[in-house]
Order: C-alpha cells, then structure tokens, then sequence
C-alpha cells in the first residue's frame, strides 16, 4: 500500500469532521434568533448563500458549462433535497411528535448511510459494522432521549414518525448520491462550481418556505429593529460556515473517503451540535449527553479504525511491483479540485 491512500484518507476525514463539526454550528441558529420565526432564519440563511453561488458561478462561467446541463440539474436537485428536504420534514416530524422524537431519529442517518453504502461498495463484512453502528446509534439515542429542552407535541406521534424517518432518507440521499455524483463528473465538477449549485438549488427551494415563515409561530425579524440586525448577522454567519463551508468540506470527504466511513462519521454532528449548545447555555453537559457523545466519537473511530485494516489488508494483497508498473503512466495524485 503507498503513502498516497494514508495522506488521501487522513485529509476526507479531517474534512468530513470539519463538516459535522460546521453544521454543528447551525444548531446554535433557532436559539440565537429566537423568537424569532425559524422558517425566516432558514430562508435568509439560504438566501445569502445563493448569492454567494451566483457570485462565484458568474467569475466561472467556462466551468459550468463544462459541468453541463445534466450534472449541473443533478446539484440542483441535491441542494431541493438534501438541505430544505431535509429540514422541513424534520421540522415537520418535531411539530406532530415532539422534538426529542425528530431528535432521535435522526441517529437513524448514519445507520441508514453506513448500511446502504456496505451494500453497494462491500468494504467490511457486515458482522464488522455491527460495533461501530450499535455504538453510535446508542450513543445518538442517549444525547437526544435524554435532552432537557424537548417536549412533548400535541400532534399525531406515528405521523411524526414517518416524517422524521422520511427526513433521514432525505439526508442519507444526500450523502450517498453527492458522493457518487462528484466521482462521475470528474474533472468537470470542480469543488467551487459544485457546491454553487447545490447552493442554488437550497435557496430555490428555500423561496416556498415563505408562506410558513408568515404563518408561522414567532415574529418576523423586520417587525423590531434591534431583531432585525442580530438576525442578519446570523444568516451570514450561517450560510457562510454552515452551508457553503460546510458543503465545501464534504465534498472534499466525498472525493476521498468510502460512504461506509462517512456514514459513521455524519454521527459527529449531533456531537458537535450539542458541544456548541453547552457552550452557548453555559452548562456541563448531562449524563447523557457526555457519555452519549462519548459513544458516538468511540463508533466514529472504531468504525475508521475497521476501514483502515481493511484497506490495509487489500493493499497488501497487490501484487508487488503493481504501482510500480502503473507510477510512469500516471504520475501524481490528481489535486484536489
């Protein structure tokens, strides 16, 4: 095995956490706003980053129709499903069964991700899975079950059920087709023009949250001026790190890393999610919520640890000389892009 796929595999992991640990961030957005309406938080959020898409779409424009029209609708539609999809349905799920229910099951996204991706690409034995996802799950579950902000809805909990369980699909979507698409594309699909477009895709998707945010519980941010500067500064702050950061680093993890690897990996969001809200509440965390993060980081690297001997044990069993004879033809590892 060269010292190519180690450095290759060290750079996807170090981008997927940075990932989580962004969108991790966003958590912190619904409570800094408040009470302010969340639907507008998302469509300002979504709205700074679709100009900043646009911005960066309009100095390559020789990029995107290098991308072509079927790639570029395929960004689009990850940007639809993976990022409004996905949140609306959750918000959906917390409103008819609670938000420790939506919560919860979102520790269905790396067993959904883990288990598909093994299915299509066989890295591990299935019975090598099934630690690091019983640690993961279990700890998501303790985090979540154990959340002092939830409550309990006064709505239909079996329909929350499906709608949260229908968001983890969205999600899980998400990570897998992104991944299989980037790969596909290559080299037109360069890190910036993809992530362009997804973001494009969230902010028109984004436009028909507006009925629900006028609808909707909370104030609007333009109804108090003193509002109305904090929420700005926060849909700034959110499109720039959460989405287009954020989507900037996972794509860099999706070039690099198995979907296996990153499924366990997506746990560490609700890890970093809660760490910057003990911070923010300045409290220690609860006996769930640190041995429940505790489980998860265990299943993150059991879960790494697993897929690098495997990997090892593969490269091991090249025959010798083989990157010797494939060296000459081609050369360094293509940059990332």
């Amino acid at each position: 095995m060269t010292g190519r796929a180690p450095r290759t595999y060290v750079v996807g992991l170090l981008a997927a956490l940075m990932a989580t640990a962004l969108w991790g961030f966003t958590f912190l957005g619904p409570a800094a706003v408040a009470p302010v309406n969340v639907y507008y938080l998302v469509v300002g959020r979504y709205a700074v980053f679709g100009v900043m898409s646009l911005a960066v779409l309009a100095l390559h424009r020789g990029r995107l129709r290098r991308l072509g029209a079927r790639n570029l609708l395929l960004a689009l539609h990850l940007g639809v499903i993976g990022y409004i999809g996905f949140y609306l349905l959750l918000s959906l799920s917390a409103k008819a069964g609670g938000g420790v229910l939506a919560s919860t099951l979102t520790g269905l996204i790396p067993l959904l991700v883990t288990l598909a991706s093994n299915a299509t690409e066989k890295v591990l034995p299935w019975r090598r899975l099934v630690l690091p996802v019983a640690a993961i799950s279990g700890g998501l579950l303790l985090v979540n079950g154990g959340a002092s902000h939830g409550r309990t809805a006064d709505g239909d909990v079996t329909t929350g059920v499906v709608l949260g369980v229908l968001a983890c699909v969205a999600w899980s979507y998400f990570v897998i087709v992104n991944r299989i698409a980037l790969n596909r594309a290559r080299p037109a699909a360069d890190n910036a023009t993809w992530t362009a477009c997804i973001g494009l895709g969230a902010f028109g998707a984004s436009l028909f949250l507006l009925p629900l945010a006028r609808s909707g519980d909370g104030p609007s941010p333009f109804s108090d001026a003193g509002t109305l500067r904090p929420f700005l500064l926060w849909c700034v702050a959110l499109a720039v790190l959460g989405s287009w950061c954020a989507t900037w680093f996972w794509n860099i993890a999706s070039k690099r890393l198995p979907a296996t690897v990153m499924g366990p990996v997506i746990g560490m969001e609700a890890v970093f999610g809660a760490a910057f809200n003990l911070i923010w509440e300045g409290r220690a965390p609860t006996f769930h919520e640190l041995w429940g993060g505790l489980l998860v980081i265990v299943g993150v690297l059991l879960g790494s640890y697993l897929f690098n001997r495997a990997n090892t044990s593969r490269g091991d069993r090249e025959p010798a000389g083989r990157d010797e004879q494939q060296e000459p033809r081609h050369g360094k590892a293509p940059s990332a892009r």
